[in-house]
């Protein structure tokens, strides 16, 4: 297949491209680094495609101009040194039958990836420059993978500490992790109907045998953006069980100072009656009057108290 050929003042312009294959008859995959407006006008890109690449934050797609099909996909880096925090990096594609440019910002290893991975097939005859789309959009959606495994490492750690009693640290630690896992399905969620376009063989002219490799990147996104909502799900129900157990806690607390002020309820009836100070109470002028009514205020509440007990008012509900 015909490979692009820069021209001296192209190449003088476009310093931040590598071309990484030199084989005319085989496509031709362009890699550029640090997008410049005028390097991007140089490649004969569309202004609405310039244009959304230097401006950046668009979401996840599958646009088709006159001569190339424009994607925009992402890949994101992990931190948690602390929280976990996912950082989106978009990569830019724009590909025919006959070539494919990348187009990012800084180096990503998941592209070096992607290379190796060509370069390991790319003697075959039947290459394409949409077997290089397979082969970069499987390495970006694999790369996925180890960011859902350290993601559900912390939500089952998450699980542990807040069923044990969370502190409000912890539980901001949960709304972190929810955020995080929204603002990646966010950025993920679309790339299942960007290929889906690409599945039905209306964008691009694709192999029988490519096409089957297209439905496992696409089966792979399912599987990711199923593992997404199954962690959030999974974060929500763990703070439902956390309402829970602060709820018993506060109603088994209300429950016994009811139980409490009820027994003093009954020591204050007796209290009240004995200090009304009637002239004629038989028991004020009684010499044991004083220990009688105190005995008979224990023997009350510690009546009270076993009855309660064998109801098992005072039963621990905790969770």
């Amino acid at each position: 297949m015909t490979m692009r050929i820069l021209t001296q003042q192209q190449q003088s312009v476009l310093t931040d491209i590598r071309q990484w294959h030199t084989d005319r008859t085989m496509p031709c995959w362009l890699d550029v680094s640090a997008p410049t407006r005028e390097q991007l006008q140089t490649l004969g890109l569309h202004t609405l495609v310039i244009d959304d690449i230097i401006h950046g934050g668009q979401r996840t797609k599958v646009e088709q101009y006159d001569d190339f099909l424009f994607f925009v996909f992402y890949a994101f880096s992990m931190d948690t040194d602390e929280d976990i925090r996912l950082t989106p990096q978009p990569l830019y594609i724009c590909v025919n039958e006959r070539e494919m440019i990348t187009i990012h910002q800084g180096q990503h290893a998941l592209v070096d990836d992607a290379w190796r991975r060509w370069h390991a097939v790319a003697s075959q005859d039947s290459i394409t420059a949409v077997d290089v789309l397979y082969l970069f959009l499987d390495s970006v959606v694999d790369n996925y993978f180890p960011m859902m495994d350290s993601i559900g490492d912390a939500v089952e750690n998450l699980e542990v500490v807040i069923l044990a009693g969370a502190s409000p640290a912890q539980l901001r630690g949960v709304m972190n992790v929810k955020r995080t896992l929204l603002e990646f399905r966010r950025h993920v969620a679309p790339t299942r109907e960007a290929l889906n376009a690409l599945l039905r063989g209306d964008l691009l002219v694709v192999k029988r045998q490519t096409l089957i490799h297209f439905q496992d990147v696409y089966d792979h996104v399912l599987r990711v953006i199923e593992t997404i909502d199954l962690h959030r799900d999974l974060l929500t129900s763990i703070l439902d069980v956390h309402l829970s157990v602060q709820s018993n806690r506060l109603n088994q607390v209300m429950k016994v100072l009811t139980i409490a002020s009820i027994i003093l309820m009954g020591n204050s009836l007796i209290a009240g009656i004995y200090g009304m100070n009637f002239a004629h109470m038989p028991e004020l002028g009684w010499i044991y009057g004083y220990p009688g009514t105190i005995f008979a205020m224990v023997v009350l509440s510690v009546g009270m108290f076993i009855y309660f007990r064998r109801r098992g008012w005072l039963a621990n509900d905790e969770l």
